[in-house]
């Protein structure tokens, strides 16, 4: 009988202790399952210990140069972060101005909300939008913060007065976060440095150049000393810390053709990098995304005025008339211009048939062109009872985009104009009381009949497609990031042309693999063919803004770890990321 009854105390200590050990894991998991709320209200983790948080912000540091450099302690800390060496910051005309990236950090939101341009502060809108600290300070019970900068821009505007202390040099501001770190209640600590930005604005923003390179390693020996004085708080071990490093943007720096892939992960200005360390994480890498397949080729360049018109064969063919459906398709990749950027002046067409394509000129028929100093597409047609003009989805910059107008009839009989960028809806409009867009004039690709200022586009097009049939979306979806048209193709009885243009241009003219052989002349006897090789529909810059870290995700990440439940009327611009 003893015995019986020592096997079943064994038993209640045995299951006693699988139950401990089960709830201690459980709580250690949830102390690491941050919510990924994309545009909802978080939860509350419960986690061990008094969370707090440590952020170091450093200017000017390119992700790409910090992850080649000699970083033994930023490296130290990976096995235990979520981190990323192509994380963004915002693109801004301003290559050099930290202001509005640093508002980014600070405020959780877009320049856009914030409205700080460049490094001016004046019509910011922190009443609406305000600081990390005045949002924690009015969630949290007497929360302590502690800011060292060494800029005077971030602590006269974006720190909170009674605790910011403006330091001469990164060094100055370590010493004092040593002394920072002494004080037991803290709840959030920002180190701000300087250095490596002013480096790269003296030399180079690149590894090649070793004053930028010593700078950036200078910095993580920097980090080196914070993390030490961290752990050698009395109260380390009972504390529940996360550790924030990251920079606020990159620098302008000339990347070498080989490593340009023609998308903003090639752009060094927005290149930043972001390391979540925390003892309770797992390792996460978030690398670069899948930035779709390539299109290589040669192709026609539309710079300069050039252009291909049908000069013989079914030009009406081309007119959109009254009731009938149509689709309109085709794919372009834009250069530069002449302001050094991927925004043309003056509404370049780049497709049309219509006689003349300039302000002031009320002719008759449609046009697709790039807005005037935008991302940007436009549709604009005219009909002798009425026009207008429907603004097609943003455009990515360097790299392939498919480009769709569709005309299609509805039920009730009215006539809707739709359009597509990369299979994604954009603008419609009611084209119903326009009447018959027809016009006498040649149909043409590249720059209509117009004043000599509105030639200012540089691009190229391809698999320029015209369809007697408005596509659904469904088709649009599937098929328009592909290269080509086949026999397969659902529709492909309705396709009244087909210009592939890629290859290059034979004896002037560009062939119509289409069924009425609709050959185009070039109208120029001068053109340019590039041979390229860049991504096809890849994704806008705000989908990628979701897949890699961003400034705007720090301060997301900060109110979670601090158990502060995330509001919609926020507006944030942030996620947060978790170890899995």
């Amino acid at each position: 009988m003893r015995s019986q009854a020592n096997f079943k105390n064994i038993g209640r200590w045995l299951m006693s202790l699988i139950i401990l050990s089960i709830s201690i894991s459980c709580n250690d998991e949830f102390g690491r399952l941050l919510p990924d709320n994309e545009g909802q209200q978080d939860t509350v983790d419960l986690v061990y210990g008094k969370p707090k948080v440590l952020m170091l912000i450093v200017d000017g540091a390119r992700g790409e140069s910090v992850r080649t450099a000699n970083i033994p302690t930023m490296n130290g800390l990976l096995n235990h972060s979520i981190y990323s060496w192509v994380s963004l910051s915002e693109e801004h005309d301003d290559a050099t101005a930290m202001g509005a990236d640093l508002a980014s950090i600070i405020t959780g939101v877009n320049q856009n909300k914030h409205l700080v341009i460049g490094d001016n502060f004046k019509n910011n809108n922190f009443q609406t939008f305000p600081t990390v600290y005045t949002r924690v300070a009015a969630n949290m019970k007497n929360p302590e913060f502690k800011v060292y900068s060494s800029s005077k821009l971030f602590v006269e505007n974006l720190a909170p007065v009674a605790v910011a202390k403006l330091e001469s040099t990164d060094e100055e501001v370590v010493n004092s976060v040593k002394e920072g770190l002494k004080q037991p209640e803290l709840t959030l600590l920002t180190a701000h440095f300087t250095a490596v930005d002013k480096a790269g604005k003296a030399s180079a923003y690149d590894n090649s150049s070793a004053v930028y390179k010593s700078a950036i390693e200078n910095f993580d020996k920097q980090v080196g000393e914070v993390i030490q004085a961290l752990v050698q708080r009395p109260a380390f071990k009972k504390e529940n810390w996360l550790v924030i490093i990251t920079s606020s943007k990159g620098g302008p720096f000339e990347i070498p053709p080989a490593q340009n892939d023609n998308t903003i992960f090639s752009n060094p200005n927005v290149n930043t990098f972001t390391i979540f360390y925390s003892p309770k994480y797992n390792s996460r890498y978030i690398n670069k995304p899948y930035l779709g397949s390539r299109f290589s080729g040669d192709f026609l360049r539309f710079k300069g005025g050039v252009y291909a018109e049908l000069t013989e064969g079914d030009n009406p063919v081309f007119d959109l008339g009254d009731k009938e459906e149509f689709t309109i398709e085709l794919k372009v990749k834009k250069n530069k211009g002449p302001n050094n950027t991927y925004k043309f002046s003056n509404y370049p067409s780049f497709i049309g048939k219509r006689e003349k394509w300039e302000s002031g000129a009320p002719t008759n028929g449609w046009v697709m062109a790039f807005k005037d100093k935008d991302d940007y597409w436009m549709f604009n047609g005219r009909g002798p009872n009425g026009s207008g003009e429907v603004n097609g989805p943003k455009l990515n910059n360097a790299t392939w985009n498919n480009v769709t107008i569709v005309g299609a009839l509805t039920s009730e009989g009215k006539r809707i104009l739709k359009t597509y960028t990369n299979g994604l809806p954009g603008n419609e409009m009611d084209i119903s009381s326009w009447g018959t867009i027809s016009s006498p004039a040649k149909f043409r690709l590249g720059l209509l009949n117009g004043g000599s200022s509105w030639n200012q586009g540089d691009y190229y097009l391809a698999d320029v497609r015209f369809w007697k049939v408005a596509l659904p979306l469904a088709v649009i979806t599937q098929y328009n990031c592909q290269v080509g048209v086949s026999e397969e193709h659902p529709y492909y009885p309705n396709l009244a042309a087909n210009w592939p243009i890629v290859g290059t241009v034979t004896d002037g003219v560009l062939y119509d693999d289409g069924p009425y052989g609709n050959t185009l002349k070039m109208g120029n006897s001068t053109y340019e063919i590039s041979k390229l090789n860049d991504f096809l529909c890849a994704p806008s810059v705000e989908t990628i803004s979701t897949l890699v870290p961003k400034n705007t995700d720090i301060t997301a990440q900060i109110f979670s770890w601090l158990q502060i439940a995330r509001q919609e009327n926020w507006q944030l611009d942030g996620r947060v990321w978790v170890d899995k």
